[in-house]
């Protein structure tokens, strides 16, 4: 029979830089186009149908097809999106663009089997095509095939690659599917509260303790592994090696602190027996110290109180003993660890002791438990390699963010969890994550039967909570701050400009730079400026040192950051804002205290610029600052406020105009000492004469429960959604009895605007996603801050109502 071309398939994650304004296809229709790749030197550049040079392929890309370059009759097409193409054009620009694509590769069907062979060896996977020509045949040398059926496979060209829009779309669809499944617990077996409970457990912390005691059970653990094995195709290997656990990933406000303290309780006759006798047959770490105690590792030593409190408040006093291992006064020896049921650590602790190889590595802990897990999302990270490192047979994480936007979220859990034949990140991808790239019907089942065995996840509709509404508040800069936004704006972009025209590549950390300043001006307005139209100044490092663009700050995160330029997972700068006139800790009360007066409600509303002259003796006027203190005092005294910013010196801000309007306040930010923390927070929770607590994003937006406030302000949007959502959650959680309203400001035509309608197109896109390589993020990053930036804007503004 005479040779043919066929198509092998197509490679993924390719980038290349190309010249918009210059020779790009024009007039193209349909979802993708081609266009013929060729190689010149020792790069390949994409060529338009006349012949054209009009981009540069990436250097892993051209890597992969140089390995290929001995082959006769080899040739290569990219494919694009078109609606990258529509997008670039918009603006015309001489700098060079990024594109994502794919690349089909095409040659003769009797060499597809060394083709295959040498692009395996410089690891290089064909996948399905995006597009390919209907007279073209496809026949993937890489995929399995039986013998005697037919290799066509044209039928699967744009079906579940993983990577094209629609199967990112119908996989993320999936996932969230599965999440919101994550119910089920077997009630079959009794298994009996444990006494020394002083407040009772709801039905759904019922059965998350049996949950957490059933997958700590060998027996059932080895029927779960056995039926995963089934699901995933994979081998069942001996359970010693192996780990007992899974993650409790309850929405936030469900009690999942409470759930584990019990589950701790019901254990401890069998965590003394565990530290009494060293049995050989479970597996255990030789050279360890055995110890009773579970180990609990959270963010912030706020936490820890918050930990600490919720066992004084349910745990029967002396049931279960516990000790903080933070600060310079922790224990130096391990028999005095020995001695407790619980011992409780912050994350930045634990990264420190792991550097200084210190005791909580010595030890062979009955349990840990990693609170707010998804901290150890990047396995890079010294908080992932202190955590995995612990001696453990039985390992919980606790989130109710199990996977952010990446499926490596998970696999980092799935790699400090090691559960049975998933022990490894790399077992976890290949058995559980890659069937999700490969097509079929059953292509998520992997995934699926992994969480269902050892994840727990529970919403809301369990609580039966009160109503809560959103309200949306979108205002006008004044003729001032819009003059020093503007002059900002104008300023950014001749920068910009002058860089790429002296051929210096802009890059997504400068752009970060530059929608941070906007975004505080919205914020501040002219307060903090030596004159009406200068803006304020960015400096390192920032106070409150945390990345924003990927997880809000805290008191771990600035103890891991501290003296960092940038964020370790996404690359961002890490910045503060410049001491204002109002950020003196001369100008406030030590304890907090702005106003002892009483609260004086507005009867009306007006969010017009008023005259700053008649408002308040400060330096300075923010349109929306103003309208957050009117808001607040026009809920009267019956309402208790919670106020999120980002920046502290917002909170300054807002904590000298709380004060002229005479209402009593207390404010948390990372500068607050730990004893006054608590102090601020039962003054808020108990003093009917203080009804607004102010707080800095990152020190209040995960693990508090604050269910005593009935409104929420966010301030700023925040660029990653989820943080808000964490914020919120203090208020809306159990415990809450009263309707929750939550207040949003936005700044009209300015990038709050543009950052709000970034995450409303991103709902519709792929919730969840694999693991994008380097440069299709920093591509992908780069594109949101273009079009933040980007002042095409005509939102008119209002105030929108949305009750849920």
């Amino acid at each position: 029979m005479a040779d043919y071309e066929i198509c092998y398939g197509a490679l993924y994650d390719a980038v290349a830089k190309v010249s918009i304004s210059k020779n790009a296809p024009r007039g193209i229709t349909g979802a993708f186009t081609t266009v013929h790749i060729q190689r010149k030197d020792d790069y390949y550049v994409l060529f338009t149908e006349d012949g054209a040079e009009f981009g540069i392929l990436d250097i892993r890309s051209s890597s992969s097809l140089n390995s290929l370059e001995d082959y006769r009759m080899i040739r290569f097409e990219a494919v694009i999106s078109v609606s990258y193409f529509a997008k670039r054009r918009r603006k015309e620009t001489s700098s060079p663009q990024l594109f994502p694509l794919s690349i089909n590769i095409f040659g003769l069907k009797s060499t597809a089997t060394r083709v295959a062979y040498s692009l395996s060896k410089v690891s290089a996977y064909l996948q399905h095509p995006e597009l390919l020509d209907k007279e073209a045949k496809y026949e993937n040398p890489q995929c399995l095939t039986l013998s005697g059926r037919d290799e066509n496979m044209n039928g699967l060209v744009d079906i579940s690659n993983g990577n094209g829009p629609n199967s990112k779309t119908k996989i993320s669809e999936e996932i969230n599917g599965i999440l919101e499944s994550l119910t089920y617990v077997n009630t079959e077996e009794s298994i009996g509260l444990p006494t020394g409970l002083s407040s009772k457990l709801k039905r759904h912390q019922e059965d998350g303790l049996r949950f957490i005691y059933q997958r700590e059970n060998e027996i059932f653990t080895q029927s779960l592994s056995a039926r995963l094995c089934h699901a995933a195709s994979v081998k069942t290997k001996p359970l010693p090696n192996a780990s007992f656990g899974g993650l409790i990933a309850d929405i936030m406000g469900l009690g999942k602190t409470f759930t584990m303290l019990a589950a701790i309780l019901h254990s401890v006759p069998a965590a003394e027996l565990f530290s009494s006798f060293y049995d050989k047959t479970e597996g255990g770490y030789i050279g360890k110290n055995r110890t009773k105690a579970t180990l609990i590792v959270v963010p912030s030593f706020q936490l820890l109180e918050s930990w600490q409190s919720e066992i004084q408040t349910h745990i029967a006093t002396g049931r279960l003993s516990f000790i903080n291992f933070h600060g310079k006064w922790r224990p130096r020896d391990s028999k005095t660890l020995n001695l407790y049921d619980v011992v409780l650590t912050t994350y930045a602790t634990l990264a420190a002791d792991y550097a200084d190889q210190g005791i909580l590595h010595q030890m062979e802990w009955f349990r840990v438990v990693l609170d707010e897990a998804h901290v150890i999302k990047n396995s890079n990270t010294r908080q992932f390699r202190a955590s995995a490192s612990l001696c453990t047979k039985r390992r919980w994480c606790l989130t109710g963010t199990p996977i952010q936007n990446k499926l490596e979220d998970l696999a980092s859990l799935a790699q400090f969890l090691r559960l049975p034949n998933t022990e490894t990140k790399a077992a976890f991808q290949k058995h559980i994550l890659s069937p999700l790239s490969g097509g079929g019907v059953d292509f998520a089942k992997p995934l699926r039967a992994y969480l269902e065995a050892y994840c727990l996840r529970r919403s809301k509709k369990c609580l039966n909570l009160p109503n809560s509404s959103e309200i949306n508040i979108t205002l006008d800069l004044s003729p001032e701050e819009r003059h020093c936004y503007d002059s900002l704006l104008n300023d950014t972009r001749r920068r910009i400009d002058s860089l790429v025209s002296k051929g210096i590549e802009t890059n997504s950390n400068k752009l970060f730079t530059a929608m941070l300043k906007l975004r505080i001006i919205c914020n501040l307005g002219t307060f903090g400026s030596t004159s009406d139209t200068s803006p304020p100044e960015l400096e390192r490092p920032y106070a409150e040192t945390g990345c924003e663009y990927c997880e809000s700050s805290s008191d771990g995160a600035r103890l891991l950051l501290d003296g960092c330029p940038a964020c370790s997972y996404c690359g961002k700068p890490l910045y503060r804002l410049s001491s204002s006139p109002m950020s003196s800790s001369e100008q406030r009360n030590e304890a907090g205290n702005v106003s002892d007066g009483t609260n004086t409600p507005y009867r009306e509303v007006d969010l017009a610029p008023v005259e700053q002259e008649n408002v308040f003796p400060l330096r300075g006027y923010s349109t929306k600052l103003l309208a957050v203190v009117r808001n607040v005092a026009e809920g009267g005294v019956g309402n208790k406020s919670i106020v999120f910013s980002y920046w502290t010196s917002t909170l300054d801000i807002l904590q000298q105009l709380f004060d002229e309007a005479k209402i009593p306040c207390r404010r948390l930010d990372g500068k607050v000492s730990l004893v006054e923390r608590s102090m601020r927070l039962k003054d808020f929770r108990e003093n009917p004469q203080i009804n607004v607590l102010l707080m800095s994003i990152g020190t209040g937006a995960v693990g508090l429960n604050l269910a005593v406030a009935n409104q929420v302000h966010m301030v700023e949007p925040q660029w990653n959604p989820s943080v808000e959502e964490q914020a919120i959650a203090r208020a809306l959680r159990m415990g809450q009895t009263k309707e929750v309203t939550i207040f949003r400001y936005i700044m009209q035509k300015t990038v709050e605007q543009n950052i709000v309608s970034l995450q409303r197109k991103k709902k519709h896109l792929a919730k969840f996603t694999f693991d994008a390589g380097t440069q299709e993020t920093q591509s992908g990053a780069l594109e949101d801050l273009k079009f933040v930036l980007d002042m095409g804007s005509t939102q008119t503004g209002g105030v929108e109502n949305d009750s849920r």
